[in-house]
């Protein structure tokens, strides 16, 4: 009897436990960070993904919940603002968010963790990296970069030599199936007329 209760203590004290430990994880600090793209990276073409990660803070949309809700709100964007104020923010209600239309070459990306009323929280989030966007090879540079005629070419003839191996050496072995086969239908066809003689 005693081992039970020390088992439901230990049990009760385990849940306890769990349960304090995911409620601080859920009131923790809300963090933000830019997954894509990442310090220093090149992306190519003028459409530019941005992926964040969020923890600790719900993401919602400020048009639809316009009063200060602790934990909630949604994230302020600036590509390449000199002055970033929530005015100039892009206001992103999920964690990803593409720019389009960028111009080629070196870009600053900031991103902050607002309130549903643009606020900065009380302890601000907020991100900065920089990257590079680059034009994506031409066709003409990638036709040069693949095969040639004379490389096609010589794949089409080596693909027809081996299609034409292949028919030779099958028809080889048909006629030799023909061969053996021959001896035996004749058999059987002089059997069968010696049957219908009877």
């Amino acid at each position: 009897m005693i081992k039970k209760i020390q088992t439901l203590i230990l049990s009760l004290i385990a849940v306890f436990v769990a349960a304090t430990a995911v409620n601080a994880q859920a009131t923790g600090t809300p963090t933000l960070e830019i997954i894509t793209p990442s310090e220093g990276q090149t992306i190519y073409g003028n459409k530019v993904p941005i992926l964040f990660n969020v923890e600790n803070f719900e993401i919602v949309d400020y048009q639809q919940n316009t009063t200060a809700v602790t934990g909630q709100g949604h994230i302020h964007l600036w590509l390449d603002d000199k002055d970033p104020t929530p005015v100039t923010a892009t206001k992103v209600v999920e964690d990803t968010y593409t720019f389009s239309d960028v111009p080629y070459g070196s870009h600053t990306l900031m991103a902050e963790l607002v309130g549903n009323t643009h606020q900065s929280l009380a302890l601000p989030q907020k991100v900065t990296i920089n990257f590079t966007n680059a034009e994506i090879a031409s066709s003409e540079t990638a036709a040069t970069s693949g095969f040639d005629k004379k490389t096609a070419l010589v794949i089409f003839v080596v693909v027809a030599l081996v299609i034409l191996a292949a028919w030779w050496y099958t028809k080889e072995e048909d006629e030799e199936l023909e061969a053996e086969e021959k001896p035996k239908k004749q058999k059987a066809r002089k059997s069968s007329r010696a049957k219908k003689r009877r």
